[in-house]
């Protein structure tokens, strides 16, 4: 059995070289103009599509990829920048909780974008142009085939083109030897030749028929598929970027509103610690006044004669005596020097009148202070631009 089946092998081995070279053959006889080629423009054109459609199928199919892969670095990326941002939120600050969810929420919507672009694009192209490569090589079989039916047909033709040269031959008559034979001899060879000019003749003809046959066969499905895929490629265009439009849309949307929680944690933050900031600071204040205000008193009494009272530090005129605009509430006389720290606190020094008014805002007054302009300024200048915050406890009021 072993040596059957290699034989086998072997005759079909030797078919197929003999098939590769007559192929050649043909194929070269063509190039020179010495055997007409089978052509169908029709077909030529179909096959032209088709190599277009599966240039621009390989491009669509490795751009997606590459997108996708530039998503999975971008999921990555905002991993590490939003695990940074928690790291660094402390947990005494405010939305620690909130940032921890904003976080895993970000992450899950990443690669639930990723992995829909894969299901609903990706693998859908990627069975688009499975098809390719076995219609690509039915076309190039579709090729040889033609070649062979167009072999055949020349190799009948001459076939026919021999038996007729026979047919003259025979009728122009008999050779001196065919004549030196016995009569019943020359019938014979007459009938052998004419015999074995047939049996060739059937041979090519039978060659040609399975040639043709097979190379219809795959020409006429060809003719048939190759149009309804170039015509399929526009519905395919349309759902694939409509997917991803879509899905890009919804990523997008709902990543907008993760983002605007965290902008809204982070100025909440920031107001959280500009309000702590600014009871430290009023605080400091406070404290420094007291300070201020124990120490003056504490020398005053020192140097004071004895003999002088509390009533002869007091103020009964109370500066000038023009009418204070509606504005001010009241007027306080400071009694001890009071250094400003910052750019809104008024510079003061012992006797200086002080029209007092109200706050803007309840909220923007700190404990222990007072909100004014210098008398001297508005008697100037009849303004208050130059008003600003002071220690309570360093006046007296009038």
């Amino acid at each position: 059995m072993a040596e059957i089946s290699k034989g086998v092998n072997a005759g079909k081995l030797a078919s197929n070289v003999q098939k590769r070279i007559n192929r050649a053959q043909e194929k070269m006889m063509q190039k020179l103009g010495k055997a007409d080629e089978t052509k169908d423009t029709a077909f030529e054109e179909g096959v032209a599509n088709f190599s277009k459609q599966m240039a621009e199928g390989t491009k669509l199919q490795r751009d997606l990829k590459a997108y996708l892969e530039a998503i999975k670095t971008m999921h990555e990326c905002s991993k590490h920048l939003q695990g940074c941002l928690a790291d660094m939120n402390e947990s005494d600050w405010f939305g620690k909780e909130e940032m921890d969810i904003i976080t895993e929420d970000t992450d899950v919507l990443w690669g639930d974008f990723h992995q829909k672009l894969v299901d609903s694009a990706l693998i859908s192209v990627d069975a688009y142009m499975a098809q390719f490569p076995e219609i690509k090589a039915r076309i190039a079989k579709r090729e040889r085939k033609l070649v062979d039916f167009d072999s055949a047909r020349h190799h009948f033709a001459s076939v026919q083109k021999s038996k007729k040269k026979d047919e003259a031959k025979i009728a122009k008559g008999l050779t001196l030897m065919e004549k030196s034979a016995p009569g019943w001899a020359q019938g014979i060879i007459s009938a052998h030749q004419i015999a074995q000019t047939n049996l060739t003749r059937c041979q090519a003809e039978e060659e040609l028929g399975k040639a043709q046959k097979v190379f219809e066969e795959m020409n006429y499905d060809l003719q048939e598929e190759l149009p309804s895929l170039w015509n399929s490629r526009v519905g395919f265009y349309v759902t694939t970027f409509q997917s991803i439009a879509r899905l890009e849309e919804e990523f997008h949307r709902e990543l907008g509103k993760l983002n605007h929680n965290l902008c809204d944690s982070m100025t909440k933050l920031a107001e959280q610690r500009q309000t702590k900031n600014a009871t430290s600071k009023a605080t400091e204040k406070s404290e420094v006044a007291a300070n201020h205000n124990v120490t003056a008193e504490a020398g005053s009494d020192m140097t004071k004669p004895a003999s002088k009272t509390h009533a002869d530090t007091s103020v009964t005129n109370g500066g000038s005596n023009v009418e204070p605009p509606p504005e001010v509430m009241y007027k306080v006389k400071v009694i001890h020097d009071y250094a400003a720290t910052d750019g809104d606190e008024l510079d003061l020094k012992a006797g200086d009148i002080v029209l007092v008014m109200p706050f803007v805002s309840p909220d923007e007054q700190d404990e222990g202070w007072l909100l004014g302009v210098k008398e001297t300024h508005w008697l100037q200048n009849k303004d208050f631009t130059a008003k600003g915050v002071f220690p309570e406890n360093f006046t007296k009021r009038l």
